[in-house]
């Protein structure tokens, strides 16, 4: 099955960040037409691709990927692109978008992907203080769209596409206009009504975090010898996943933000599933369409995103007779 060709061949986007995000958003977008560049700051990541010129593809979509710039430079990345992806994690929002102040120029698109949660509210503050004069739009995407398997630097395998995605924008009422723009990339993205329904639908600060925690003492005695969902997740931590994510839904409602819930989002994230979370997390690992079949169990709690997920989104959470008045709308 080759790439989609669905978006204009003069669509110029700059990737930011050549983790696996970013090099599954070059094998994608590349097979659908988009003049794409890739930036990191490690050239160590980006050697292999820039000397191939792009990424061989296999599994749901096929070819070559071409990558038009693959450079440490963040200038010349993003001189002149139609929408730049910031795929570098949460921690990273601040410093890429003060990076980024230098070089916008009026009518660009930041996309982060992921959001986390507030991240487009972080780029807007470190934008401001600045001083970007640039009119552009700040945006977030509340997941990952695409799995892949990585064997080596220049080849991938796409093995899931997400068909359920978010985005929403700082100001609010840009979303719709943002999402259409970025329609031919990710036809499955709805528009969000603010950034409290993306930032509260940040899945990560609830499934790593109750299972790495959770398993503290098997990680740290035996190291990742579990399948990180299906195994890691046993009845007594579905409970507890459980509990936490009812009380993220009270949140979402004590603000009037209708967001899925754990389960509910698992089903229509990957259309595969079970009566119940321990079936669905069985299924999503040994299926053979089964995308955490590949999601590795991290080395140990430093190795893991964990920590950095659970420093970026734990916060106390008062009992607000209503929710206060929110600058995210």
């Amino acid at each position: 099955m080759s790439g989609p060709d669905t978006t204009r061949a003069t669509d110029t986007c700059a990737v930011i960040g050549a983790g696996l995000g970013g090099i599954a958003l070059l094998a994608n977008l590349g097979l659908s037409g988009y003049r794409v560049r890739l930036h990191d700051i490690d050239d160590g990541r980006l050697a292999r691709v820039r000397e191939r010129g792009g990424l061989d593809v296999e599994g749901l979509v096929q070819g070559f990927a071409p990558a038009e710039l693959v450079t440490p430079h963040l200038g010349p990345a993003v001189e002149g692109a139609d929408v730049i992806i910031v795929v570098t994690g949460s921690p990273f929002h601040a410093e890429v978008a003060r990076g980024l102040a230098r070089t916008l120029r009026d009518g660009q698109t930041i996309l982060l992907i992921q959001g986390g949660t507030g991240g487009s509210l972080i780029v807007r503050q470190e934008l401001a203080r600045a001083g970007c004069r640039a009119r552009v739009d700040v945006a977030e995407m509340d997941n990952f769209p695409y799995s892949l398997a990585w064997p080596e630097p220049t080849r991938v395998r796409m093995t899931i596409v997400k068909r359920y995605l978010q985005i929403a924008a700082v100001p609010a009422a840009r979303a719709a206009s943002v999402r259409d723009a970025l329609r031919p990339a990710f036809p499955q993205a709805v528009a969000a009504p603010s950034i409290l329904a993306t930032g509260l639908t940040n899945m990560n600060a609830v499934l790593h975090v109750v299972n790495m925690v959770g398993n503290i003492g098997r990680l740290e005695a035996n190291g990742n010898g579990y399948r990180f969902y299906a195994e890691g997740y046993t009845p007594s931590l579905v409970a507890l996943l459980e509990a936490l994510d009812a009380e993220r839904l009270g949140i979402a409602r004590a603000f009037g933000v209708a967001v899925p819930g754990v389960h509910e989002w698992l089903l229509r994230t990957y259309d595969l599933g079970g009566a119940s979370l321990s079936e669905t997390f069985h299924r999503l690992t040994h299926q053979p369409t089964g995308p955490y079949q590949w999601t590795p169990t991290p080395r140990s709690l430093e190795q893991s995103t964990s920590p950095r997920t659970c420093r970026a989104v734990s916060w106390p959470c008062p009992r607000w007779a209503g929710p206060p008045a929110c600058p995210l709308r």
